[in-house]
């Protein structure tokens, strides 16, 4: 008998679907996107039975406090660091013992060393330039004598080659104007559809940047080379070939790409360029993940070699790994009162963890539990990733209630 997809969903929603009374008592708490960078709802998993509980439809600490009222078994929550669900938590179970997420705390040191390092820009291109010094033999050279030019050298001085699309920078004006207004950061996040960590970073900056890349590329090196006026009607693919054979690391979309600017932006020279060097660097990005790895874990005698001379000159950063790999050593030991030892030296030092420190010590009891025991997030996680393949089966076109029907089907 044929039936339409209406039908359905008629009947799908006219299932009554309800969670298990009692829980085991150890609940995870985690976030999960009904709509990226906009709207959010909460799943709570049962850590003991590994299945999901409820799912609610918001990330508000009141709505996490009062469905905890309702469940005065809980005695052991492990969460992210999201603030509203600490809030929640200490409200609607203020007897439960909270546990922060170790994988979130990870990245959150990652993504604190990863500022330090970017903040180090002019103290890092004295290091890759001492790296690559001829003398040392670390760089691949193409004839040349000095260093290619860290921006590119335009007919008109004053042209920017930075990458800030108008409408992007009309969202970074909008935001600033607002927040002129005394509106707060969630009405600017609605107003403007940005996420709220977007709103809150414009927020903080003096002047919209440079958009970071995703791959870095060493292709600036070859600017000139390519500029040359006998190079005049080569296709990409012709350029991109030969600079490949010269030491050029990218790929031919990301060169398609920058090609696009740079030729809007200047004009072919005629005179006769030095040849490129390609020098060897290392991105924020890599670095701070570099700092956890042990040496027998880093990819090749590059790696090691520039970490040996970075900490050399820098011994800051030294001192900033063994703050790194210390807190990560914390969750294998399982000691109580080695987390608080931490604090403090990373809160003596001047590797720039000071307010990764104090802001640990905010929340220090729910930390520390993560340090002591064995509860993890992770099959919280899991099950978000759960959520988001039923929201694709599902075209992303179902409403919270058939959302939460599907996703407790299997759980109750």
């Amino acid at each position: 008998m044929p039936v339409s997809p209406t039908t359905i969903l008629r009947v799908i929603k006219r299932i009554e679907i309800q969670p298990k009374a009692q829980t085991s008592g150890i609940i995870g708490v985690d976030d999960w996107a009904f709509k990226k960078g906009k709207t959010y709802g909460t799943v709570i998993v049962d850590l003991e039975r590994k299945e999901v509980i409820d799912l609610l439809p918001d990330r508000e600490s009141g709505t996490l406090a009062e469905w905890l009222r309702k469940h005065p078994e809980i005695t052991t929550v492990s969460r992210d660091r999201y603030g509203p669900y600490a809030l929640g938590v200490k409200t609607g179970a203020p007897h439960a013992s909270q546990v922060a997420d170790r994988f979130h705390l990870l990245m959150n040191l990652g993504e604190a060393t990863k500022r330090i390092f970017q903040s180090k820009g002019k103290e890092l291109r004295e290091v890759f330039t001492l790296y690559n010094d001829p003398k040392r033999g670390t760089s691949s050279r193409v004839e040349i004598e000095q260093p290619a030019p860290s921006r590119l050298e335009t007919a008109e001085p004053n042209i920017s080659t930075a990458n800030i699309g108008v409408a992007r920078q009309h969202k970074f004006d909008k935001v600033k104007e607002l927040h002129s207004t005394g509106i707060t950061l969630r009405q600017i996040a609605r107003i403007t559809k940005l996420a709220r960590g977007t709103v809150r970073k414009y927020v903080l900056m003096e002047q919209l940047g440079k958009r970071q890349s995703r791959s870095s590329t060493n292709l600036e090196a070859f600017i000139n080379f390519l500029l040359q006026e006998e190079n005049r009607g080569k296709t990409y693919r012709e350029l991109h070939k030969s600079i490949v054979q010269m030491g050029f690391n990218g790929k031919y979309t990301q060169f398609c790409c920058k090609m696009n600017e740079v030729y809007s932006m200047q004009p072919f020279i005629r005179t006769k360029p030095e040849a490129p060097i390609v020098v060897k660097t290392w991105s924020p990005t890599r670095l701070s993940l570099m700092l956890y790895m042990e040496p027998e874990d880093l990819q090749g005698n590059e790696d090691r070699d520039f970490l040996k001379l970075l900490f050399e000159m820098l011994p800051q950063i030294k001192r900033l790994e063994q703050l790194v790999k210390g807190f990560k050593q914390l969750f294998a030991t399982k000691e109580d009162g080695l987390l608080k030892n931490w604090i403090d030296e990373a809160v003596k030092s001047e590797c720039g963890l000071k307010n990764f420190a104090k802001n640990i010590l905010k929340d220090y009891e729910a930390v520390n539990n993560a340090v002591v025991t064995t509860i993890s997030n992770g099959q919280v996680e899991g099950q978000v990733n759960r959520i988001k393949n039923i929201k694709r089966k599902m075209y992303g076109r179902a409403g919270f209630q058939l959302l939460r029907k599907m996703v407790l089907a299997k759980s109750a």
